[in-house]
């Protein structure tokens, strides 16, 4: 059965490579109900804390899609993560925080609905966070980063 759900989505990547999107679109609906076709996989998460800020960065092959938001009571950033693969690499995001980080509590990563990943931040304080996306450069590839700053310097 893995077999021919691996086979079945190679052959929706290729419709879709195609601009085959339709008939993308129906072979999709065809899938058991909550599996979902990553687009692409996160290869690398790294988090770099520092005086000033701390940086979370996921890179991937190809652009990420994404949502990101705020919530308050408790203080959360969201990272909805769209199309991508849950990998071994965005999972052990959660084991690089480490206790002492000053604004990060914690991270829980799971699917949040068929073709959607969320990476929730629980943080220590209220920060001012900025999400933007750097191009491939070097070794490596496209990142998506979210640098945290505490809200009040």
């Amino acid at each position: 059965m893995f077999r021919a759900l691996a086979e079945f989505a190679g052959l929706l990547k290729l419709l879709r490579a195609a601009k085959g999107a339709a008939l993308a679109s129906f072979a999709a609906a065809a899938l058991p109900w909550g599996t979902a076709v990553a687009d692409v996989n996160v290869s690398s998460a790294r988090v770099w804390p520092a005086e000033d800020y701390t940086r979370v960065t996921l890179e991937s092959p190809a652009p990420l899609q994404y949502k990101f938001f705020a919530i308050k009571d408790p203080d959360r950033l969201v990272l909805d993560l769209e199309n991508v693969g849950l990998t071994l690499a965005l999972e052990g995001l959660a084991a690089k925080v480490a206790a002492n980080d000053p604004y990060i509590r914690l991270v829980r990563i799971g699917r949040f609905k068929p073709g959607v990943v969320r990476v929730v931040l629980d943080l220590k304080a209220e920060v001012k966070p900025q999400v933007f996306t750097l191009q491939p450069y070097g070794e490596y590839g496209h990142r998506l980063a979210l640098d945290i700053y505490p809200a009040r310097p």
